[in-house]
């Protein structure tokens, strides 16, 4: 099992197509407290991303994302907001094989400090496909869905998603 520092724009858009729970049978998620006040703040909303945070809220409760506090490096909040900057500061402490993101402000400066691979929602996908849980199509869709939802259409995330599956942008399904 491999574990996975997720913020929360990550697994939101996880969430959207109800991954997260899937995936857990593969990876271990770890969040921070930060993360976790976020999630909760977007709950309140009656939209997907309200949904989905909710979702997850349901599933930290269950166990299958584990919460774990952190000490801030404060440098992080001069480049990213305090949610990717809890998960690179927990990246420090926390054995974990990977961050993940969908903060395409965040993303670079995240991939220069981090001590781990930090990558996109997508990889959790690829990860689902080359498991055998999901199949090429079902991947990609999901992908569709997400960047649809997401608003990733023709930008970075999309980019970074097709890339996974070595896809065009007016090829994937």
């Amino acid at each position: 099992m491999i574990t996975i520092l997720a913020d929360t724009s990550a697994l939101i858009s996880l969430e959207i197509k109800g991954l997260v729970n899937q995936a857990s049978k593969l990876v271990r998620f770890i969040i921070s407290a930060a993360v976790y006040d976020e999630l909760s703040g977007i709950a309140r909303f009656e939209d997907v991303h309200g949904r989905s945070a909710k979702d997850l809220l349901r599933l930290i409760e269950g166990g299958v994302i584990t919460v774990k506090s952190v000490h801030l490096i404060p440098e992080h909040l001069n480049n990213i907001d305090i949610g990717e900057a809890e998960i690179l500061s927990l990246a420090g402490t926390c054995k974990c094989d990977y961050v993940i993101t969908d903060d395409v402000r965040a993303l670079p400066y995240m991939k220069s400090v981090a001590e781990v691979k930090v990558l996109t929602s997508a990889f959790v996908i690829r990860l689902l496909y080359d498991a055998g849980v999901l199949s090429r199509e079902d991947a990609l869709n999901s992908v569709k869905e997400i960047s649809a939802s997401r608003d990733w259409y023709g930008g970075v995330l999309e980019v970074i998603a097709c890339e996974y599956f070595d896809e065009k942008l007016d090829n994937h399904i």
